[in-house]
């Protein structure tokens, strides 16, 4: 397995930093995962805050590097490959996080790790997200490690939130390898979609869906949904157990907001690490909207994003063991 670890070395977020490399070196601790700790320099602007350096340095990467690899040497991982730092002509994140996806599919890296402030409101309007720019380019998966992420030093437990929708069975397996190589159990959550329209509204009865033919009331709908999506969940539970993992489903019908729904089942399963996919139903719909903002900005543990562009392969990067 391969990482690159995108790190802003020059700017002042220590705290940040640190949180990924807790996270790295656990990767890397149960993977024995290749870690590149990468820098991207634009070209003639180069802010060193924290340290006093001549003007000329600003156009030379050769230089940025030895500095790159003293910032690194403050977080003593001494299993990291050689630093590298990759000058590039982007006055964008959006071009920025073009040239990083580009490099790592070069390099053929598995996951591309980064940090992300979790700003908000008119200061993120100002500056804008390099982490969220990334999950629109990246072709392979990316992992956000935010800054309210507390839980950074191991991972027990994935949790996935899935729409069983076109590619889920794709990244179930993906999830399952992962949860291999981590010694981790699988969280699998899913939520009932509320009916969109009621067909007949009246005051007195009860309100009425058309539901696959049928008219049938909300409760009725809900009750067959739930038995539905267990008896599917259930058999991918199954198929992690056959697999050697320990899964658990959760079945939610309260038709919560989908950020609140994951962000509170991390705190309630004590998740180590969320899975999110994009690619299927009204979920992939917000992703890079607000539902998957929210997350990756305020969730405890990172967050690993299979990537829109990730399905655009035709090579199955997830493995060779068939689907049940």
């Amino acid at each position: 397995m391969k990482i690159i670890w995108a790190i802003d070395a020059f700017e002042d977020n220590k705290e940040l930093n640190q949180k990924m490399a807790d996270f790295i070196t656990h990767l890397h601790e149960v993977t024995h995962a290749e870690v590149e700790p990468l820098y991207l320099l634009r070209e003639n602007e180069i802010v060193l805050p924290t340290y006093e350096v001549p003007t000329w340095v600003t156009d030379h990467s050769r230089t940025a590097e030895s500095l790159f690899r003293e910032v690194l040497a403050d977080y003593n991982l001494t299993f990291l490959s050689e630093a590298k730092v990759i000058p590039h002509a982007s006055q964008s994140h959006a071009g920025t996080a073009e040239t990083l996806s580009n490099y790592a599919e070069k390099a053929k890296a598995d996951l591309i790790v980064v940090g992300s402030h979790g700003r908000e409101g008119f200061q993120r309007f100002i500056l804008g997200s390099f982490a969220e720019s990334l999950l629109q380019q990246s072709e392979i998966p990316v992992c956000v490690v935010g800054g309210h992420a507390s839980k950074t030093k191991t991972t027990k437990k994935i949790l996935f939130p899935t729409e069983f929708g076109e590619h889920s069975k794709d990244n179930f397996r993906h999830i399952l390898n992962l949860a291999k190589s981590l010694n981790a159990e699988i969280l699998l959550l899913h939520a009932i979609a509320r009916p969109i329209e009621s067909l007949f509204d009246l005051d007195t009865r009860p309100r009425v869906y058309n539901y696959k033919g049928r008219m049938l009331t909300l409760e009725q709908i809900i009750e067959h949904q739930i038995e539905n999506q267990s008896h599917r969940a259930q058999h991918w539970i199954d198929w992690a157990t056959k697999e050697g993992v320990v899964g658990h489903f959760f079945i939610d019908s309260t038709f919560k907001p989908v950020d609140e729904l994951i962000l509170n089942a991390v705190n309630t399963h004590e998740a180590d690490l969320v899975v999110m996919e994009a690619q299927s139903g009204p979920m992939s719909a917000a992703l890079l909207g607000s539902y998957t903002r929210n997350v990756v900005r305020k969730a405890p543990c990172p967050v690993y994003v299979l990537t829109r562009h990730f399905y655009d392969k035709q090579e199955d990067r997830f493995t060779e063991t068939p689907a049940p």
